[in-house]
């Protein structure tokens, strides 16, 4: 089954092409990388695929829904999530909280239902209190639950974003530099996580990273872009092997 397909899909910006003529494919349960040089317009793509911004060309489609013109919250509903380049939390909030604001929309209680703290605002409370605690749990960061998400070490809080992004129930994960600024034991780790958030929840990851050991790692696929344009596609041992990608990163 197709999650994502784009056809010919670009976006310029006054007269600049960010990216131009790009045709990708996530199916069912794939974990997929994409790679390229500083600039290439990788973190643009995900934009894209996520509402942030709208193609000026082409098409992109979730399960078979057009999403050019859909908001981002419409694309969340539809099993889109991801994380960020830079980290974006709720900084002066719980670790718990910055789960349970993803999962907002599973919430079946009412503004009174919340002002009279009903028997259904506790239930759908303590509900979506186990679910946070799982996710975090999965991270190693159940035992910081009530901490403010500011205190937590910079590796922490690329998990905890993570832990957020999951609380959506994606069927596609978009992770973007997920191991950026981490220490090689980091790292490891984080590639067994990744390895493990698939299999339990049985979704599909598409993968912004620049570490090419995590990549090859774990990666069935990958695509690879440079100057807004896709240079290669294919397993991992083609790319490593590709003469165009080779260039693309080394030079001529």
């Amino acid at each position: 089954m197709e999650l994502l397909k784009t056809k010919n899909m670009g976006i310029s910006f006054g007269g600049l092409k960010a990216l131009q003529k790009i045709d990708i494919k996530i199916e069912d349960n794939e974990l997929v990388g994409l790679i390229g040089p500083n600039g290439a317009g990788k973190t643009t793509l995900f934009n894209l695929l996520t509402g942030v911004y709208k193609p000026t060309e082409g098409e992109v489609y979730v399960a078979n829904t057009l999403i050019n013109k859909l908001d981002t919250y419409q694309i969340v509903a539809l099993g889109i999530s991801r994380t960020f380049q830079n980290i974006r939390l709720f900084e002066k909030l719980p670790v718990i909280d910055n789960v349970k604001i993803a999962s907002d929309r599973y919430m079946k209680y009412n503004t009174i239902n919340s002002i009279f703290r009903s028997k259904k605002y506790r239930e759908e409370e303590d509900k979506s209190n186990k679910e946070a605690l799982e996710l975090l749990k999965i991270f190693d960061l159940d035992h910081l639950a009530h901490y403010r998400a500011d205190s937590l070490s910079y590796g922490q809080q690329r998990k905890l974003e993570m832990a957020r992004a999951l609380a959506t129930k994606p069927k596609l994960l978009l992770l973007d530099e997920p191991a950026a600024g981490m220490n090689p034991q980091e790292t490891k780790e984080l590639m067994e996580i990744i390895a493990k958030i698939r299999e339990k929840f049985k979704i599909s990851i598409l993968l912004i990273e620049h570490d090419m050991g995590l990549v090859m790692g774990i990666c069935e696929r990958l695509y690879v872009l440079n100057f807004g344009q896709l240079i290669a596609s294919g397993s991992p041992s083609e790319i490593q092997n590709n003469d165009t990608v080779i260039k693309a990163y080394l030079g001529e």
